[in-house]
């Protein structure tokens, strides 16, 4: 019975578009001609990589039709596309249509381009389905706002229009590119470690920024610049989440103290490289530092206080440095920073006494002078990545060895499996670390590895680390040997993770040429 009711729908989709085929767009589903029913949320539209309701020019997003309460089914859906108007001075009955892009079929969904409506996808079948997705390509600059919508039927003859959450409506991002961070990558493909060079370059000073300068001009700076290169499971904040006791105090005082220590308790895990740059007397001097990144540890995050403020700041959260479409490191980035409010003090003005926000508000853009259009703001520093050097990786030798093996295959036109020639896994010995115990037994500590920092006059201030390894059945579970043993399928108690630690971090100093630095 319910194949039969599937049939008869089909029919009389085809037969809806015969009837209007004469160029008559009629995007009811299965040409029903009941009234739809009123929103009540059970289905979304969602466009995917929109921040604030605007768009890119000319970049491909993904359009996401679905149950809220991912439960309720439909089975037939038209997602589409509406442009702007402009004022049409010729004739100004006749408004000047604009551009709204293009919407395309996706891949992974069950949908066809709609034979009697421009711009739009519909079902290519009618079977119950919780969620459909389609392809939007936004239009060229100059094209205003763009409204997504869908309309869809649970049923023949049940259906909702576009209505509230069945319509997004979007706007061109007018910002300047380097307003914006590059699209994170979820997928680094990097093989090889690299070095990359930061300059931040304070652009802040009373003739650029009149009427967002303390009265006090003279002790106007930015505190040091801390943070982070590190992998997507770690953060030094999120905008519009609470600050940390140490984002709390840089911002509030100026102390990277307390943040550092945070920092600092990921490095060797979620943390590659704790980043520090002095802080300038002047706001509108540059500093610099250089790190490292690898494949796993490939964003970037920084902050700086703005001196006096209540607690204002400038930073940058989860900069991407491995490129998105080529899956290579990113040769140059420029980022620009405008100020951000950490939402623990409530004080207006530069110079206002403390004034304890309770509770703290989520980290929002901070409202030092609302007269000025959020338009007309000028950043207040640039964030400059220049990469470096790259440094070649045992995954890199991995890689290219696994291309050969399969041009060869090609080469040859032959099927047969090649056998692998890594020799087969050799005894390991393996020194034990006397301050470890017999139920938690640990390789010893490697060397120091080289101090990391910032050059400053031919004098290296920063931190290095040291690693040990967790032993289990005698292997050393993480630490990478040619030929040893696999460490895949070992598990270290969590006795043994939380009572022995593996790393350990401390202050340094080394002689340095700065050229030689931002190049070795």
């Amino acid at each position: 019975m319910l194949k039969t009711g599937f049939i008869a729908c089909y029919m009389l989709l085809f037969a809806c578009h015969k009837c209007y085929g004469a160029g008559l767009c009629n995007r009811r589903p299965l040409g029903t001609k009941t009234e739809p029913l009123p929103p009540d949320d059970r289905f979304k539209i969602d466009i995917l990589g929109i921040n604030d309701d605007m768009y890119i020019p000319r970049r491909q997003y993904t359009v996401r039709l679905y149950a809220t309460d991912d439960i309720s089914t439909f089975i037939a859906f038209t997602i589409s596309a509406r442009e702007d108007t402009r004022y049409n001075e010729k004739n100004p009955r006749k408004p000047i249509l604009l551009d709204a892009g293009a919407i395309k079929v996706s891949a992974d969904a069950p949908s066809v381009p709609s034979p009697i409506c421009k711009n739009s996808v519909i079902q290519s079948d009618i079977t119950p389905k919780k969620s459909v997705e389609a392809l939007w390509i936004a239009p060229p600059k100059d094209n205003q706002c763009v409204t997504i919508y869908a309309v869809l039927a649970v049923k023949q003859d049940v259906w909702y229009n576009f209505d509230g959450p069945l319509s997004k409506r979007v706007c061109e991002d007018r910002r300047n590119m380097e307003d914006m961070q590059p699209v994170e990558n979820d997928n680094c493909q990097a093989c090889e470690d690299a070095r990359y060079l930061l300059t931040f370059d304070g652009v802040w000073s009373y003739n650029t920024h009149p009427g967002m300068f303390p009265k006090t001009q003279e002790i106007a700076r930015f505190s040091d610049v801390v943070g982070a290169s590190h992998s997507e499971n770690f953060n030094v904040y999120k905008f519009n989440s609470e600050a940390s006791a140490g984002l709390k105090m840089l911002a509030e005082q100026g102390n990277t103290t307390k943040l550092e220590m945070e920092i600092l308790s990921e490095l060797g895990a979620s943390v590659r490289t704790v980043i520090k740059a002095s802080g300038r007397p002047k706001p509108s001097m540059a500093t610099t530092a250089s790190f490292r990144v690898t494949r796993e540890h490939h964003r970037v995050s920084l902050v700086t206080a703005i001196l006096p403020s209540p607690d204002w700041f400038l930073g940058v959260s989860n900069m991407e440095l491995c490129d998105a479409v080529t899956g290579t490191w990113a040769p140059n980035l420029t980022l620009n920073l405008y100020p951000l409010d950490a939402g623990t003090d409530s004080g207006v003005t530069f110079e206002a006494s403390n004034d304890d926000t309770m509770p703290p508000q989520p980290i929002s853009s901070a409202p030092i002078n609302k007269e000025i259009p959020k338009e007309q703001i000028k950043p207040f520093a640039k964030l400059k990545f220049e990469l470096t050097r790259t440094y070649p990786t045992m995954l890199c030798s991995a890689e290219a060895s696994s291309e050969t093996a399969v041009k060869g295959e090609d080469d040859q036109g032959s099927r047969e499996i090649v056998q692998p020639t890594t020799p087969a896994p050799v005894e390991v010995s393996i020194a034990i670390d006397p301050e470890s115990s017999p139920d938690c037994p640990m390789t010893e500590w490697e060397d120091w590895l080289p101090c990391e920092g910032e050059c400053i006059d031919n004098k290296l201030e920063g931190f290095q680390s040291r690693f040990r390894y967790h032993l289990v059945d005698g292997v050393a579970v993480g630490k990478y040997i040619e030929n040893g043993p696999s460490y895949a399928d070992k598990q270290v108690s969590r006795y043994c993770l939380e009572n022995y630690e593996d790393s350990e971090i401390q202050a340094c100093e080394d002689t340095c040429d700065e050229e030689e630095d931002v190049n070795s």
